[in-house]
């Protein structure tokens, strides 16, 4: 209770000598400067007591760390889910890469040489769709000559070894026939 009367004891000799200090101001225009930083300090001396209390207690420290603590947790969340989402793509990248190595690989046991192989996969890691690009490959004592054409062929004619083929890939992917495009040339 003596700490309470002594706080308003001091509030009052302040707010007295700062109002003496205003009326000693010798010009009009400084006045409300002077005012203005009577009442800034006049507020500061008022809730300086009551601030002192709150950010002593124990409960406000606690609830301060804890809501830092979340914040954080809530950065940690976001930046894991920013690596999830970029090594997704990266992952789905190389198993399309090593799923086009290994259709090359079968290509190849067939007979073909592979000019380009393009496998698409969607988000969750199936197969959506291979683009497979083939020549036959040279023996050693041949000259091959490329078919010329006047209109763009859609039908390349198919061999009994690229039926084989696309039914190897087929088979082993479980793929439907759409979705494995086989081009020759």
């Amino acid at each position: 209770m003596q700490s309470i009367l002594d706080w308003m004891k001091g509030i009052v000799i302040l707010f007295v000598v700062l109002s003496a200090l205003i009326h000693l101001v010798p010009k009009e225009q400084y006045k409300k400067y002077v005012r203005f930083f009577a009442e800034l300090v006049l507020l500061i001396a008022v809730i300086a007591p009551v601030s002192k209390v709150i950010y002593r207690s124990k409960d406000f420290d606690e609830l301060i760390h804890y809501s830092q603590f979340w914040q954080e947790m809530e950065n940690q969340k976001k930046d894991m889910e920013k690596l999830e989402f970029t090594g997704e793509d990266a992952y789905r990248k190389e198993y399309e890469k090593a799923i086009g190595a290994d259709i090359t690989q079968m290509a190849e046991d067939k007979g073909y040489k592979v000019k380009a192989v393009s496998v698409t996969l969607n988000s969750a890691y199936e197969l959506e769709k291979v683009d497979l690009n083939i020549t036959e490959k040279q023996k050693e004592d041949q000259v091959l000559v490329e078919r010329i054409s006047l209109s763009p062929s859609t039908n390349d004619a198919v061999t009994p070894q690229m039926e084989e083929l696309q039914k190897t890939i087929c088979d082993f992917y479980r793929l439907e026939e759409k979705q494995l495009v086989i081009r020759t040339g």
